[in-house]
């Protein structure tokens, strides 16, 4: 059995985006079969308190390692001998960087996730501080024995900061099969719904314009907006406070997975034409319950949409708005590309997610024992 350290740490701060990769992933690992099921030890050390720890892991399949250090402390201890995060606070024979912070390793084999490079695209992408974070990325990279990435378009990202092809896999995200369609057909459907943080790379500002063109012509249902603030988003809350159409659109900041669930089943389609994501979750989620959506083309999202999604050029305003007309108005389109979304989601199983990363963990293991004894 593979012993592997796992940065759960994602998953005790935040359930949404990587938050819910690593809480769906690490769940699922633990619930392999008998034999093929690795040993996870959760890398959890933080000062911050987060203890959202996911309810559905296997108890005898994983150890929590929680603790109280900050982070900058625990990096100081990582650089002792004997104690980077491959050793300390287990000793593991592969360690996955779950996110875009990367303890120490030096002990044993490495992986990581690769969630996509927005930053890269366009510094305006992200609140960080770019060139910093592009050096972080490029020595893990650098580092990192296999590298997943979680859409064939993330290929593409995964180059573009320099790594080796032969590194690069591609595992997609798994879809819950808590998301699903309506028993019955709700009474309070009919809207748009986009969900995500509010930042630029979602195109949000895009998205309000198309829609006011579309209000205007009486061509459009209301809008609901499922997400938080995030980087850079005061623009879009000013733009949105001044529209001519406010009353047509409905904010929610933060949902259950209850009221996210509804928002899915009840929505006529998801407005998503972000203009750079590395998968795009919420794509998946929405076809799983029976909804298309309008995609940005040629983005990760509509690779994952496939045929089911109607794309759009996301950096047209005119483009997204005669999306959003034809989504509405073309209802046999509509059905189809539900019915079809539907057989695509069934192609995304974290099951299936966990099989593959068990597959990269060893490809990891083996490569980085290979590596030890050339230099040996």
């Amino acid at each position: 059995m593979l012993n592997v350290g796992f940065d759960i740490r994602p998953a005790l701060f935040d359930y949404a985006g990587i938050g819910r990769y690593v809480r769906e992933l690490s769940t699922a690992l633990t619930k392999m079969d008998e034999g093929e099921a690795p040993f996870l030890e959760m890398f959890a050390p933080s000062w911050r308190g987060g203890r959202q720890i996911p309810p559905g892991l296997e108890a005898r399949r994983h150890k929590m390692n929680l603790g109280w250090l900050p982070g900058r402390v625990m990096d100081k201890i990582a650089q002792l001998p004997g104690m980077d995060a491959g050793r300390f606070p287990a000793k593991v024979d592969v360690f996955h960087w779950t996110d875009y912070t990367y303890p120490t390793v030096r002990s044993s084999a490495k992986v990581m996730t690769l969630h996509d490079a927005a930053f890269v695209a366009d510094p305006k992408f992200h609140g960080w501080d770019t060139s910093i974070l592009l050096d972080r990325v490029r020595r893990a990279l650098h580092s990192a024995d296999r590298i997943i990435v979680v859409s064939e378009p993330g290929r593409f990202d995964a180059e573009l900061l320099g790594a080796q092809s032969e590194k690069v896999v591609v595992v997609p995200h798994g879809v819950s099969p808590y998301f699903r369609p309506p028993e019955k057909e709700l009474t309070d459907s009919g809207f748009l719904l986009t969900v995500g943080t509010l930042e630029p790379r979602k195109n949000f500002i895009r998205s309000l314009r198309a829609m006011e063109q579309a209000w205007d012509r009486d061509l459009a249902p209301d809008w609901v907006i499922v997400g938080r603030p995030g980087w850079d988003h005061e623009k879009f809350l000013r733009r949105m406070e001044a529209s001519r159409h406010r009353k047509r659109i409905r904010w929610v900041q933060s949902v259950t997975d209850t009221e996210l669930l509804r928002y899915y089943q009840g929505a006529l389609a998801l407005l998503f034409p972000s203009l750079h994501e590395g998968f795009g979750l919420v794509v998946l989620e929405a076809m799983a319950c029976g909804t298309p959506a309008i995609v940005g083309d040629q983005t990760a999202p509509a690779w994952v949409a496939g045929h089911a999604g109607m794309r759009v050029d996301p950096k047209s305003i005119d483009s997204i708005s005669e999306g959003i007309e034809r989504m509405v108005s073309e209802n046999a389109w509509r059905k189809q590309a539900a019915a079809v979304g539907l057989i695509r989601a069934k192609e995304f199983t974290w099951a299936k997610a966990a099989k593959e990363t068990v597959a990269v963990y060893e490809a990891a293991v083996a490569e980085y024992k290979e590596t030890a004894g050339t230099l040996a």
